[in-house]
């Protein structure tokens, strides 16, 4: 039990859970930034578009890095810098400091991002079985831990500079224990089980990816609106929307690895898809709460699998096409807010939630570019003898 605990799964674990725990801390002390900085709504949505761009456009340099240092010490290094820069961000001057920090953050842990999952979809090569699933059921739990401890926080009135340096001297700490547990035959050379993937294929996995993370910020920015707003829920109860969505999500991700492995990744996307596309239109033009809340724990569960899927067949094709699918996926978390915000007010939350219906749709249909990658899980001596 010790031996695990202190071996490479165990730190993909902590890993995982300490990237979900930085995720929650912007959004949980969006108060605070509103306070120290003097920012109005339009400008809390360029501080968000800031972080997101930053993830889109680390691309290329995650990619030169994921090649040249391996996602060991990418994990190692990028860790470290992504806890710096969370400590220094309440000290920023200015509008601008505040943007160009949060452009920094988004860019270094897009490289987290890359380098831990890299570092799974190896893990699983080795061990010939699958892991993503509950590896990112661990990403959501850490979120919702980070969220409930930084709610207490800022409750007991703690100082946001003072919260941010512990949040990143801990994540800092984790990212680089994670780094020097995993071996370095976890994670093998890349020249040895790496074959350069054709365009088609690493480009479908990123659109699939894309299509996911606009559903996902989607559904995690308007569920609680919807539930206020067109329902005329109290705020203690729109609350619950985003808190359902996660919980399945987690949920779905902590069962998806048994269920890809006995009916294929393909089919459950899809199968998914379609749940999310029929649960998210019915809650559109069929307004009750039950139905709603309903609707939600679908789609959360319908969603679960796509991810962890996508990164594992990505990680699969190499460190090059896994970058180019995280970066895509970044792209659709950047473009979705921006695009659901003016349906939002050009037409009506029910076209809203009508929108991510017809994403979901697109998300069954695309999962037929997964074919055998989503399948099962291999073994590094059935790539390399391919």
């Amino acid at each position: 039990m010790l031996k695990r605990l202190a071996g490479p799964l165990w730190a993909l674990v902590t890993g995982f859970a300490a990237l979900g725990g930085v995720g929650s801390v912007l959004m949980t002390r969006q108060p605070e930034f509103y306070q120290r900085w003097g920012l109005d709504n339009a400008e809390w949505g360029w501080v968000l578009f800031s972080g997101g761009l930053g993830g889109v456009l680390a691309y290329p340099l995650n990619r030169a890095l994921l090649l040249r240092w391996g996602s060991r010490t990418m994990l190692h290094r990028f860790g470290t810098a992504g806890g710096i820069v969370l400590g220094l961000i309440p000290w920023l001057p200015g509008l601008s400091g505040l943007l160009a920090g949060l452009f920094l953050q988004g860019m270094i842990y897009n490289g987290v991002s890359v380098a831990i999952n890299h570092q799974a979809a190896q893990w699983e090569l080795h061990q010939g079985r699958r892991m993503m699933g509950r590896l990112h059921a661990t990403f959501f739990i850490g979120s919702v831990l980070s969220a409930f401890v930084s709610g207490l926080l800022a409750a007991a009135g703690v100082n946001l500079a003072l919260h941010m340096a512990a949040v990143g001297l801990l994540a800092a700490l984790v990212h680089r224990a994670a780094a020097a547990t995993l071996r370095a035959e976890t994670a093998a050379p890349m020249e040895q089980v790496e074959v350069r993937p054709a365009v088609d294929a690493w480009l479908g996995l990123g659109l699939l990816l894309c299509w996911c993370t606009v559903l996902e910020s989607g559904v995690m920015g308007w569920a609680s609106v919807y539930l206020s707003q067109a329902l005329h829920a109290a705020d203690s109860v729109a609350g619950f929307g985003l808190a359902v969505f996660s919980g399945a999500m987690a949920v779905g991700r902590l069962f998806s690895d048994g269920l890809v492995n006995r009916y294929g990744g393909a089919r459950l996307v899809r199968f998914g898809g379609c749940l999310c596309a029929v649960a998210l239109f019915l809650a559109a033009w069929l307004p009750a709460m039950p139905l709603a809340f309903l609707a939600f724990a679908a789609t959360g569960l319908g969603l679960a699998a796509a991810a962890p899927v996508i990164f594992s067949a990505a990680g699969r094709m190499g460190g090059e096409a896994l970058a180019l699918v995280a970066g895509l996926g970044a792209l659709g978390g950047l473009l979705g807010p921006l695009l659901l915000g003016r349906v939002a007010s050009l037409l009506s939350l029910e076209w809203v939630l009508s929108l991510l219906a017809m994403v979901s749709a697109v998300i069954a249909w695309q999962a037929r570019v997964l074919g055998d990658h989503g399948a099962r899980a291999v073994s590094l001596s059935e790539v390399t003898r391919s």
